[in-house]
């Protein structure tokens, strides 16, 4: 299913490109297009965790959950052909992904477990500390096992 919908898509961008300058500008285009999506996407779910009322305030992880669908669409289809990239941090845009971030768990908190929202907050944070602190010896490790499963399918 995944590499029918990359295949589809990236058929549509052959047929809508008239060269190869163009195709490649449309590639770009629409990895330009991500990060915004993504930031905005935090900032629609940090919005629907204030304005939903008690227990609600939860359905606001839909507003994120399309990116991270397409995102694992899009991290299966590359683990395939290449190694996954081992990203380093780049502090000024993890804080500003993390501001919204903030903003949605304190919503949720604050409108979910309005009583005692002390252990969901303590909770929230130490997820997110751990995912900042751990995501980059993960994606260095996943880096290092696409790039060995990779060789030995080339020297298969």
């Amino acid at each position: 299913m995944i590499n029918a919908l990359a295949n589809y898509t990236l058929r549509e961008i052959d047929r809508a490109s008239r060269d190869e300058f163009e195709r490649e500008t449309f590639y770009k285009a629409n990895t330009i297009s991500a990060t915004p999506t993504r930031f905005l996407e935090l900032v629609a779910a940090a919005i629907l965790a204030w304005v939903l009322p008690g227990q609600m305030s939860m359905l606001c992880f839909l507003a994120i959950a399309p990116s991270i669908i397409g995102n694992l669409f899009g991290t299966a289809w590359l683990r395939k052909r290449v190694a996954t990239p081992p990203v380093g941090r780049i502090w000024p845009a993890m804080t500003v992904y993390l501001i919204p971030l903030i903003v949605m768990f304190v919503g949720i908190a604050h409108n979910a477990y309005a009583p005692d929202s002390t252990s969901y907050l303590l909770g929230a944070g130490a997820g997110v500390t751990a995912a900042i602190i751990f995501t980059p010896f993960l994606r260095r490790r996943q880096h290092q096992r696409d790039q060995a499963r990779l060789d030995s399918e080339l020297d298969d």
